[in-house]
């Protein structure tokens, strides 16, 4: 609320009923005071039973589970466990034969043993074993009976927890599909290079393109002369006559196999199905849906995988479109759809990069379009299978070699200059360095008040720790008095390269960096908190050599706690209670969701503890908004420069210490920082809408509050 504009009285008497209604606005804004300091009590109390119920609760979980292993310690238990053996074995001798009697009864012995080969061939003797213990079917069985349809254990197995928790649920047909599917005509091409697959695995595959919702498409599979007699007469079976079949004189290797198909499509887009993998029931029909509604030139899609027993595990939830992403790991992968003109265009697969061929044409078309769409779903079954790279990257040495020369390769198509590099966590992986082009000037602008010791601390780290020195030091002193901080100050102010700008005003850290810009003179600008203190010393190259791409925004570093092993920051994600560091406390080599803890991704928004922009792209977005004077004004920042098409990034291998909110406090200690702080969010989303309760390179699949990537 703010008090109304009034005119100039003309008289007493309007002078009298201006104070009085005043005197009623006045009235009004204590009873609101009143009122938000009554809730924010009350918040406060509820957090306090809050903490209480946890340390109760985690009280009694330390009892139970010494109880509990004071029971398995015990004598007793241990005599009795033969006994306990013998009934788990004795239950699930009888649900196998319960579910042996309702399938002989309703199907018959000679359709139920038919389905039994098939799910054996299709999941293995793990299969079978599920279906005898569980007997379910897609939709459940009624009262508890056991399902009929034994060749739709798969989608029975669509709703089993996989190993690590992840449950698939397949999607529902809508009702009114068919009237839907009258408004899409996007014609799909299914390209599948196949080579010695077993019959099972090509089965599945094949299986899963004709169940497809979406009717408009043309499946080419391609044998690459496989010598396996098995999988040669696999083929030779009746096929829906939207099957082409394509058999190699020669084996060609993936590329080649899979360019031989390419010559064969006929659909407006082409979709890549390896020869072991599946897609869901709904992929194409959401595909198509992504088109008409979007009209990209590259679509692609989450995905989970298969266990060799047929559970679903590993569910990869990516982010929208991200360059650099890209650069770090092959992360759009499975589905991938390109519309078929431009993979010609292209000149389809290039064989010198096979294992790593569909990298090296994502990276290629990203080169000619920026019309790329994410559908934020799974659809596509990616199967682990021993040797695989779905199983582990190291399976296939060859590809970690073929993944570094593509990416070289790109830089040099690009006119780039860098170094892939090995992660020092896990070496089959490796991170872009991009070359610092030429020798800017890099202005360092550090906002502080009476905070010597810990000003000096962050300024010796600097002069002694940076390996690139050209740079300067524009240090904002925002009112110090104590004695101890002006004296310092006096000297630092005699040292080569380094600005003391007074600024004696109320606190207002966009306003306190745009006056730092304003006095800086270089082309890269960083804005550094003073609490935090160097410890890589190619900091300045490696995040200059992001910041120069003409594609990035902002730049950030991994800030540490004190000690140097736990993150304080790895990029900030914009969650439901708003932004928020990702991986906070986890440990500094952690390797986050798919390495986003190591390796260097695309995020929405850095902290500007640390945070690197070019000069003339931050006064391209207007700088720091003076508005948000306190909180958000980085990720605010972060957000206008997301919004005019650059991309942000986090360099993970610059790393920092962080003595988080050394400066100024934290916002959440008392009620008016909090009231502060709601009020400065709720602005923050005011500004941006179309990024309330969305981050563009977190996913909906993914818990709306977790910062570790947790899945809802």
């Amino acid at each position: 609320m703010t008090l109304s504009r009034t005119p100039a009285p003309h008289d007493e008497g309007d002078a009298v009923r201006i104070l009085a209604e005043r005197d009623g606005e006045i009235a009004s804004l204590t009873r609101t005071l009143a009122d938000r300091d009554r809730t924010i009590a009350y918040l406060n109390q509820l957090a306090g039973e809050r903490g209480r119920s946890l340390q109760d609760a985690e009280a009694a979980n330390v009892a139970l589970r010494a109880e509990l292993t004071r029971i398995y310690q015990s004598r007793s238990w241990q005599l009795t466990g033969p006994l306990r053996w013998l009934l788990r074995r004795a239950f699930q001798g009888r649900a196998a034969m319960v579910t042996l009697l309702w399938a002989f009864r309703r199907r018959g012995p000679k359709a139920t043993l038919t389905d039994v080969r098939r799910i054996r061939q299709d999941h293995g003797i793990t299969g079978v074993k599920f279906w005898l213990l569980n007997g379910v079917a897609p939709g459940g069985a009624a009262q508890g009976e056991p399902g009929t349809d034994l060749a739709a254990t798969k989608g029975a197995l669509a709703d089993v927890r996989g190993p690590d928790g992840y449950v698939y649920r397949a999607p529902r047909r809508p009702a009114d599909l068919d009237a839907r599917l009258k408004d899409l005509s996007t014609t799909f091409s299914i390209v599948v290079p196949i080579y010695n697959t077993p019959p099972a695995l090509l089965e599945a595959a094949i299986r899963s393109v004709e169940a497809q919702w979406y009717p408009h498409w043309q499946l080419v599979l391609v044998d690459d002369a496989s010598p396996n007699p098995a999988t040669r007469a696999a083929l030779e079976q009746p096929r829906d006559p939207r099957v082409t079949i394509l058999r190699q004189p020669a084996n060609q290797g993936i590329s080649g196999a899979t360019n031989a198909g390419l010559a064969a499509a006929t659909g407006d887009f082409v979709v890549f199905l390896d020869h072991d993998d599946e897609l869901t029931a709904d992929c194409l029909y959401e595909l198509a849906l992504c088109i008409a509604a979007h009209d990209p030139d590259f679509v692609y899609s989450d995905e989970d995988k298969i266990t060799e027993d047929g559970r679903f595990t590993q569910p990869f939830f990516k982010p929208d479109w991200s360059p650099d992403t890209m650069m770090s790991t092959m992360y759009t992968c499975h589905v991938s759809c390109v519309r078929r003109s431009l993979v010609n265009e292209l000149g389809g697969l290039r064989p010198e990069y096979d294992g790593c061929q569909d990298w090296d044409l994502v990276l290629r078309l990203a080169e000619r379009t920026t019309r790329i769409q994410h559908v934020t779903k799974v659809l596509y079954h990616w199967r682990i299978i021993p040797q695989s790279t779905a199983a582990d990257l190291n399976a296939k040495p060859y590809v970690v070699s073929v993944s570094e020369r593509l990416r070289a390769d790109t830089l040099a198509r690009r006119g780039l200059k860098g170094t892939l590099e090995p992660l020092p966590q896990l070496p089959s992986y490796h991170r872009v360095r991009y070359d610092i082009r030429g020798t800017p000037t890099i202005s360092i602008i550090i906002p502080s008040r009476d905070n010597q010791p810990v000003l000096s601390a962050c300024l010796d780290s600097i002069r002694a720790r940076s390996s690139y020195d050209r740079y300067e030091i524009v240090v904002l002193d925002n009112g110090s008095r104590e004695p101890a901080t002006l004296g310092y100050l006096n000297r630092i102010r005699a040292w080569p390269g380094v600005k003391v700008i007074r600024h004696d005003a109320p606190f207002n850290y966009s306003e306190l960096n745009n006056l730092g810009v304003a006095a800086a003179t270089g082309d890269i600008l960083l804005f550094l908190n003073d609490d935090t203190e160097v410890l890589t010393t190619d900091w300045l190259e490696r995040m200059a050599g992001y910041a120069q791409l003409d594609h990035v925004g902002a730049v950030g570093a991994k800030l540490l706690y004190p000690g140097g092993e736990k993150v304080q920051h790895a990029g900030v994600l914009n969650l439901f209670n708003g932004p928020s560091h990702a991986f906070l406390r986890q440990d500094r080599n952690h390797y986050g969701y798919f390495l986003r803890n190591l390796l260097e991704y695309n995020w929405l928004a850095v902290t500007g503890a640390c945070l690197m922009v070019e000069r003339r792209k931050f006064e391209a977005v207007g700088g720091f908004d003076e508005t948000l004077p306190i909180a958000y004004n980085d990720v605010d920042l972060c957000m206008r420069l997301h919004e005019v098409g650059y991309y942000n990034v986090m360099c993970q291998a610059a790393e920092l210490i962080h003595h988080e909110s050394i400066s100024r406090g934290l916002d959440f200690v008392s009620p008016e920082k909090m009231a502060r702080l709601e009020q400065e969010r709720g602005r923050l989303y005011d500004r941006h809408p179309g990024l309330f309760l969305h981050d563009p390179f977190g996913n909906p699949n993914l818990h709306p509050n977790g910062g570790n990537f947790e899945i809802a």
